[in-house]
């Protein structure tokens, strides 16, 4: 009995997954993509491929994106704090 129950969660957890993997792949794209960052910094005179990979990393949708955006915006692009907070917000729209 125990057997049986535990080949009923497994399979239920499998289909769960499976169920949640393909809501992922059909979600629809985003309005905002990672060149809404690197055109809104541009507008600043701030272009280089470092705010490219930003930018990137920002619309990326991993956890921690925003942070690490942000991160590489100031300290290695020297973009002003609130610049850079507005411009990650604009990748992950």
């Amino acid at each position: 009995m125990k057997g049986s129950l535990r080949a009923r969660i497994a399979s239920v957890a499998v289909g769960a997954l499976a169920l949640g993997g393909f809501a992922v792949v059909s979600a629809p794209a985003a309005q905002a993509a990672p060149s809404d960052c690197t055109s809104y910094l541009a507008a600043f005179g701030f272009s280089s491929t470092d705010i490219n990979l930003a930018c990137t990393i920002g619309g990326s949708g991993l956890p921690a994106d925003s942070a690490l955006c942000r991160l590489l915006l100031t300290s290695v692009s020297a973009v002003p704090p609130a610049l850079a907070q507005t411009a990650c917000s604009l990748a992950k729209v």
